[in-house]
């Protein structure tokens, strides 16, 4: 796995001072710098797109870390351009978080930033640029990658967010899993994955961690949940119907 490296509180000033230099060198202005929060709906990518290893590396840190190291933009009209921290940005988007703490880079009133066309945060592909080997890590960038897939299939974005949920209240979505998948887990690492339909929780992603969590003895486990910007029937929940399984007892372990 490529060593990724991410924006601490410490470096973000070096960071910051050569974006301003750059841009100052470019159009050849002078930049006034504010820090803000900025609303996350006025931030706009400059990147095509983002890297899945670094996308769920920073998923992680901000979900069991609180990892928020501000981002830099620069400010044109009402619009602000990320030009350091889209995968903080696009974090923080999905969280459905209201605001970014953020650098901001501000033009003289006689100039302005020459911009890509607006874009939202949310349309940014994720691609595979290295391999990820680190089993966690690669549980997290399976809820992005299950979130992706599910913004195409129902043409609607979907947002995340993190609870402690009963296991009462869960309903899987496979009928079998191995023995071995359930005894490799030593830790409850990584929060399950669901969506929500009428007061229940279907899992997408974490059906082995949801049933040792019941071996360990506890009722409750930490969830990621998905949810749609519109209300939607989702297929799975029919599927599973048809299916008959209504708890996690209903799941059969097999060698």
């Amino acid at each position: 796995m490529r060593e990724i490296e991410l924006a601490s509180w410490k470096d973000v000033p070096r960071r910051l001072e050569s974006l301003k230099k750059t841009i100052e060198i470019i159009y050849g202005v002078k930049l006034k710098v504010d820090f803000k929060l900025v609303p996350v709906g006025q931030l706009h990518p400059t990147e095509t797109f983002l890297e899945k290893d670094k996308l769920a590396l920073v998923f992680m840190k901000v979900m069991t870390e609180d990892y928020r190291v501000p981002i830099i933009a620069v400010k044109r009209d009402e619009d602000f351009f990320v030009l350091d921290g889209h995968h903080r940005s696009y974090i923080s988007k999905k969280l459905k978080k209201k605001t970014v703490k953020t650098y901001v880079l501000n033009f003289p009133r006689n100039k302005s930033y020459r911009a890509l066309p607006k874009r939202l945060l949310e349309d940014l592909p994720i691609k595979d640029v290295g391999a990820i080997d680190n089993s966690i890590l690669k549980t997290w960038g399976q809820i992005l990658t299950i979130l992706k897939y599910y913004e195409s299939l129902y043409d609607i974005y979907f947002y995340l967010r993190a609870e402690q949920t009963w296991l009462k209240n869960l309903v899987p979505t496979q009928s079998q899993i191995r023995r071995k998948q359930i005894d490799a887990i030593k830790e409850l690492l990584v929060p399950i994955l669901c969506i929500e339909y009428h007061g229940r929780l279907y899992i997408l992603d974490g059906h082995a961690r949801s049933l040792r969590a019941k071996q360990l003895g506890s009722d409750s486990v930490q969830a990621v949940i998905l949810s749609p910007e519109v209300t939607i029937d989702f297929g799975i929940v029919k599927t599973v119907k048809e299916m008959n399984i209504r708890s996690l007892e209903d799941i059969q372990i097999v060698d």
